[in-house]
Protein backbone atom coordinates (compact mmCIF):
# COMPACT_ATOMS: atom_id res chain seq x y z
CA UNK A 1 0.00 0.00 0.00
CA UNK A 2 1.52 3.52 -0.96
CA UNK A 3 2.17 5.48 1.88
CA UNK A 4 4.13 8.60 0.92
CA UNK A 5 3.68 9.91 -2.41
CA UNK A 6 6.94 12.37 -3.99
CA UNK A 7 6.29 14.63 -6.81
CA UNK A 8 8.39 16.66 -8.74
CA UNK A 9 7.47 20.38 -9.40
CA UNK A 10 8.03 21.66 -12.56
CA UNK A 11 6.73 20.00 -15.90
CA UNK A 12 5.14 17.84 -13.24
CA UNK A 13 3.19 19.35 -10.36
CA UNK A 14 3.12 22.72 -11.57
CA UNK A 15 0.90 23.38 -14.95
CA UNK A 16 2.33 25.56 -17.98
CA UNK A 17 1.42 29.02 -16.03
CA UNK A 18 3.66 27.49 -13.08
CA UNK A 19 1.00 26.92 -10.76
CA UNK A 20 -0.46 24.47 -8.96
CA UNK A 21 -4.01 23.10 -10.44
CA UNK A 22 -6.85 23.93 -7.08
CA UNK A 23 -8.07 20.07 -8.30
CA UNK A 24 -4.22 18.37 -7.55
CA UNK A 25 -4.05 20.09 -4.30
CA UNK A 26 -7.49 18.97 -3.00
CA UNK A 27 -6.36 15.66 -3.66
CA UNK A 28 -3.30 16.55 -2.59
CA UNK A 29 -4.90 17.52 0.91
CA UNK A 30 -7.30 14.14 0.81
CA UNK A 31 -4.60 12.02 0.78
CA UNK A 32 -2.52 13.94 3.92
CA UNK A 33 -6.21 13.10 5.58
CA UNK A 34 -6.01 9.52 4.78
CA UNK A 35 -2.61 9.41 6.51
CA UNK A 36 -0.85 9.66 2.91
CA UNK A 37 2.66 11.41 3.48
CA UNK A 38 3.29 13.82 0.65
CA UNK A 39 6.57 15.89 -0.10
CA UNK A 40 7.87 17.51 -2.91
CA UNK A 41 11.52 16.82 -4.55
CA UNK A 42 12.45 19.75 -6.76
CA UNK A 43 15.21 21.36 -8.64
CA UNK A 44 14.07 24.78 -7.59
CA UNK A 45 15.94 25.98 -4.33
CA UNK A 46 13.57 26.93 -0.92
CA UNK A 47 12.51 30.47 -1.88
CA UNK A 48 11.19 29.63 -5.71
CA UNK A 49 9.38 26.42 -4.32
CA UNK A 50 8.37 27.25 -0.52
CA UNK A 51 5.86 30.42 -1.72
CA UNK A 52 3.75 28.06 -4.20
CA UNK A 53 3.14 25.46 -1.48
CA UNK A 54 2.57 28.21 0.83
CA UNK A 55 -0.35 29.71 -1.14
CA UNK A 56 -1.97 26.88 -1.01
CA UNK A 57 -1.64 26.08 2.47
CA UNK A 58 0.24 22.61 1.69
CA UNK A 59 1.93 21.32 4.61
CA UNK A 60 4.82 18.75 3.19
CA UNK A 61 8.91 18.17 3.72
CA UNK A 62 10.58 20.14 0.97
CA UNK A 63 13.23 18.54 -0.58
CA UNK A 64 15.12 21.21 -2.95
CA UNK A 65 18.23 21.79 -4.96
CA UNK A 66 17.87 18.20 -6.33
CA UNK A 67 18.61 16.83 -2.97
CA UNK A 68 21.23 19.87 -1.70
CA UNK A 69 18.64 20.91 0.91
CA UNK A 70 15.83 19.27 3.14
CA UNK A 71 13.00 21.22 4.72
CA UNK A 72 10.54 19.71 7.03
CA UNK A 73 6.84 20.67 6.80
CA UNK A 74 7.55 23.19 9.06
CA UNK A 75 10.13 24.88 6.61
CA UNK A 76 13.08 23.94 8.81
CA UNK A 77 15.95 23.50 7.27
CA UNK A 78 17.43 19.98 8.55
CA UNK A 79 20.12 19.25 6.05
CA UNK A 80 22.36 20.96 3.30
CA UNK A 81 24.76 18.96 0.76
CA UNK A 82 26.77 21.46 -1.05
CA UNK A 83 29.38 21.74 -3.27
CA UNK A 84 32.95 22.34 -2.78
CA UNK A 85 34.35 25.96 -3.38
CA UNK A 86 37.22 24.54 -4.80
CA UNK A 87 34.73 22.02 -7.48
CA UNK A 88 32.72 25.11 -8.05
CA UNK A 89 35.83 27.49 -8.88
CA UNK A 90 37.01 24.35 -11.36
CA UNK A 91 33.64 23.63 -12.96
CA UNK A 92 33.20 27.30 -13.84
CA UNK A 93 36.57 27.79 -15.43
CA UNK A 94 35.88 24.91 -17.26
CA UNK A 95 32.58 26.26 -18.58
CA UNK A 96 33.94 29.50 -19.48
CA UNK A 97 35.64 27.45 -22.54
CA UNK A 98 32.27 27.46 -24.41
CA UNK A 99 30.50 29.54 -26.07
CA UNK A 100 26.93 30.53 -25.32
CA UNK A 101 26.31 28.98 -22.18
CA UNK A 102 24.71 30.63 -19.12
CA UNK A 103 25.70 29.56 -15.57
CA UNK A 104 23.89 29.99 -11.82
CA UNK A 105 24.49 29.38 -8.23
CA UNK A 106 21.60 28.15 -6.44
CA UNK A 107 22.65 28.71 -2.78
CA UNK A 108 21.57 28.28 0.96
CA UNK A 109 20.82 32.87 0.77
CA UNK A 110 19.02 32.04 -3.01
CA UNK A 111 19.98 32.16 -6.67
CA UNK A 112 23.11 34.01 -7.85
CA UNK A 113 23.23 35.15 -11.73
CA UNK A 114 24.48 37.67 -13.47
CA UNK A 115 22.58 38.54 -16.48
CA UNK A 116 18.68 39.29 -16.61
CA UNK A 117 18.27 38.71 -19.92
CA UNK A 118 19.58 35.43 -20.07
CA UNK A 119 17.34 34.40 -16.79
CA UNK A 120 14.52 35.37 -18.38
CA UNK A 121 15.71 33.03 -21.67
CA UNK A 122 16.63 30.32 -19.42
CA UNK A 123 12.81 30.01 -17.88
CA UNK A 124 11.59 30.42 -21.15
CA UNK A 125 13.22 27.78 -22.39
CA UNK A 126 12.50 25.70 -19.52
CA UNK A 127 8.48 26.03 -19.96
CA UNK A 128 8.36 25.81 -23.76
CA UNK A 129 10.29 22.36 -23.39
CA UNK A 130 8.58 21.28 -20.24
CA UNK A 131 5.03 22.19 -22.20
CA UNK A 132 5.91 21.19 -25.87
CA UNK A 133 2.42 22.65 -26.86
CA UNK A 134 2.86 26.34 -25.64
CA UNK A 135 5.69 28.75 -28.23
CA UNK A 136 8.78 30.05 -27.14
CA UNK A 137 7.37 33.52 -27.07
CA UNK A 138 4.35 32.42 -24.97
CA UNK A 139 7.22 31.33 -22.73
CA UNK A 140 8.79 33.89 -22.50
CA UNK A 141 6.12 36.33 -21.67
CA UNK A 142 5.48 33.83 -19.01
CA UNK A 143 9.08 33.69 -17.68
CA UNK A 144 9.33 37.81 -17.88
CA UNK A 145 6.10 38.10 -15.59
CA UNK A 146 7.19 34.83 -12.98
CA UNK A 147 10.78 36.44 -12.28
CA UNK A 148 9.98 39.49 -11.02
CA UNK A 149 8.44 37.47 -7.88
CA UNK A 150 11.28 35.40 -7.79
CA UNK A 151 14.31 36.35 -5.20
CA UNK A 152 17.29 36.08 -7.59
CA UNK A 153 20.42 38.80 -6.28
CA UNK A 154 22.14 39.77 -9.58
CA UNK A 155 26.02 40.07 -9.27
CA UNK A 156 28.59 41.02 -11.94
CA UNK A 157 31.31 38.48 -10.23
CA UNK A 158 30.58 35.14 -8.72
CA UNK A 159 33.69 35.06 -7.10
CA UNK A 160 31.78 37.05 -4.39
CA UNK A 161 29.49 34.22 -3.44
CA UNK A 162 31.67 31.62 -3.95
CA UNK A 163 34.28 33.62 -1.46
CA UNK A 164 31.72 34.01 1.32
CA UNK A 165 32.23 31.06 3.64
CA UNK A 166 28.73 31.63 5.12
CA UNK A 167 27.36 30.51 1.57
CA UNK A 168 26.73 26.78 0.52
CA UNK A 169 26.29 26.47 -2.76
CA UNK A 170 23.97 23.75 -3.87
CA UNK A 171 24.17 23.47 -7.36
CA UNK A 172 25.21 25.17 -10.74
CA UNK A 173 22.95 25.44 -13.55
CA UNK A 174 23.85 25.83 -16.94
CA UNK A 175 22.05 26.89 -19.76
CA UNK A 176 22.58 26.96 -22.98
CA UNK A 177 19.62 27.55 -26.11
CA UNK A 178 22.18 25.17 -28.66
CA UNK A 179 20.76 22.50 -26.20
CA UNK A 180 23.14 19.11 -26.47
CA UNK A 181 25.33 20.30 -29.00
CA UNK A 182 26.92 22.60 -26.24
CA UNK A 183 26.11 20.54 -23.13
CA UNK A 184 26.82 17.05 -23.96
CA UNK A 185 30.86 17.79 -24.70
CA UNK A 186 30.75 20.05 -21.17
CA UNK A 187 28.91 17.35 -19.32
CA UNK A 188 31.91 15.12 -20.38
CA UNK A 189 34.22 16.72 -19.73
CA UNK A 190 33.16 17.72 -16.57
CA UNK A 191 32.95 14.15 -15.91
CA UNK A 192 36.19 13.80 -16.71
CA UNK A 193 37.93 16.26 -15.16
CA UNK A 194 35.89 16.54 -11.59
CA UNK A 195 34.90 13.70 -9.23
CA UNK A 196 32.04 13.60 -6.96
CA UNK A 197 29.29 15.22 -9.48
CA UNK A 198 26.02 14.37 -10.03
CA UNK A 199 25.12 16.26 -13.47
CA UNK A 200 21.05 15.92 -14.47
CA UNK A 201 18.97 18.30 -16.07
CA UNK A 202 15.30 19.33 -15.91
CA UNK A 203 15.04 20.31 -19.49
CA UNK A 204 17.39 19.82 -22.79
CA UNK A 205 18.90 23.02 -22.87
CA UNK A 206 20.40 22.91 -19.29
CA UNK A 207 22.49 21.02 -17.12
CA UNK A 208 21.65 21.01 -13.09
CA UNK A 209 25.83 20.00 -11.19
CA UNK A 210 25.25 18.71 -7.71
CA UNK A 211 27.56 16.83 -5.15
CA UNK A 212 27.01 13.01 -6.18
CA UNK A 213 25.52 12.56 -2.02
CA UNK A 214 22.86 15.34 -3.04
CA UNK A 215 20.33 13.79 -5.38
CA UNK A 216 16.34 12.66 -5.47
CA UNK A 217 16.29 9.52 -5.49
CA UNK A 218 18.76 9.67 -2.37
CA UNK A 219 16.78 12.06 -0.29
CA UNK A 220 13.68 10.22 -1.14
CA UNK A 221 14.98 7.22 0.19
CA UNK A 222 16.20 8.79 3.36
CA UNK A 223 13.06 10.13 3.46
CA UNK A 224 11.00 6.96 3.55
CA UNK A 225 13.70 5.56 6.28
CA UNK A 226 12.77 8.43 8.65
CA UNK A 227 9.15 7.35 8.10
CA UNK A 228 9.73 4.07 8.30
CA UNK A 229 9.00 3.18 5.05
CA UNK A 230 9.93 0.56 2.14
CA UNK A 231 10.52 1.39 -0.98
CA UNK A 232 7.33 -0.25 -2.02
CA UNK A 233 5.05 2.00 -0.37
CA UNK A 234 6.64 4.83 -2.35
CA UNK A 235 5.43 6.98 -5.23
CA UNK A 236 7.05 9.29 -6.99
CA UNK A 237 6.46 11.13 -9.90
CA UNK A 238 8.42 13.01 -12.44
CA UNK A 239 9.40 14.35 -15.95
CA UNK A 240 12.80 14.91 -16.27
CA UNK A 241 16.31 13.41 -16.33
CA UNK A 242 16.45 14.98 -12.24
CA UNK A 243 14.01 12.85 -11.47
CA UNK A 244 15.12 9.69 -12.93
CA UNK A 245 17.40 8.89 -9.61
CA UNK A 246 13.71 8.49 -7.50
CA UNK A 247 11.94 7.23 -9.91
CA UNK A 248 14.73 4.12 -10.37
CA UNK A 249 14.39 4.07 -6.72
CA UNK A 250 10.47 3.97 -6.05
CA UNK A 251 8.92 0.75 -6.52
CA UNK A 252 5.81 3.00 -7.96
CA UNK A 253 7.41 5.15 -10.76
CA UNK A 254 4.39 7.55 -12.82
CA UNK A 255 6.45 9.54 -15.64
CA UNK A 256 4.36 12.74 -16.50
CA UNK A 257 3.10 12.45 -20.96
CA UNK A 258 5.17 14.93 -21.31
CA UNK A 259 8.00 13.61 -19.86
CA UNK A 260 11.15 12.92 -21.63
CA UNK A 261 11.72 9.42 -23.53
CA UNK A 262 14.34 8.04 -20.66
CA UNK A 263 12.04 8.51 -17.72
CA UNK A 264 9.07 7.35 -19.31
CA UNK A 265 11.18 4.30 -20.01
CA UNK A 266 12.50 4.25 -16.04
CA UNK A 267 8.49 4.43 -14.67
CA UNK A 268 6.11 1.46 -14.14
CA UNK A 269 3.39 3.73 -14.88
CA UNK A 270 3.04 6.62 -16.80
CA UNK A 271 -0.12 9.19 -16.32
CA UNK A 272 -1.49 12.33 -18.52
CA UNK A 273 0.39 15.84 -18.64
CA UNK A 274 1.29 17.81 -16.17
CA UNK A 275 -1.45 20.65 -18.71
CA UNK A 276 -4.24 18.14 -17.87
CA UNK A 277 -3.82 17.90 -13.96
CA UNK A 278 -1.63 14.21 -14.62
CA UNK A 279 -0.51 14.98 -11.03
CA UNK A 280 -3.84 14.79 -9.43
CA UNK A 281 -4.70 11.77 -11.61
CA UNK A 282 -1.75 9.54 -9.99
CA UNK A 283 -3.18 10.69 -6.73
CA UNK A 284 -6.55 10.06 -7.29
CA UNK A 285 -5.40 6.43 -8.63
CA UNK A 286 -4.36 5.62 -5.27
CA UNK A 287 -7.00 6.77 -3.48
CA UNK A 288 -9.59 5.07 -5.12
CA UNK A 289 -7.02 1.83 -5.13
CA UNK A 290 -6.63 1.84 -9.36
CA UNK A 291 -3.06 2.56 -9.24
CA UNK A 292 -2.43 -1.18 -10.55
CA UNK A 293 -5.09 -1.15 -13.34
CA UNK A 294 -2.53 1.27 -15.61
Amino acid sequence: MIKLIVSDMDGTLLNERMEIPKATVSLIKRAQERGIHFAIATGRDYPLAAPLLKEHTLLCPLIASNGGQYFDGAGRNLYNIGLEKKTVRNLLSICSKYEDLHEELMTSNGIYSNNVDQREELVASMLSNTNPDISFDEALDIAKDKIKEMDITFVDDYSEVIDDNSIVILKVAVHSIKGKDVLDPLKTELNESIHNLAITASSVKNLEINHLGAQKGLAVARLARDLGLKRDQVMTIGDNINDLSMLEWAKYSVAMENGEDEVKAVANYRTASNRQNGVGDAISRVLTGKIYEQ
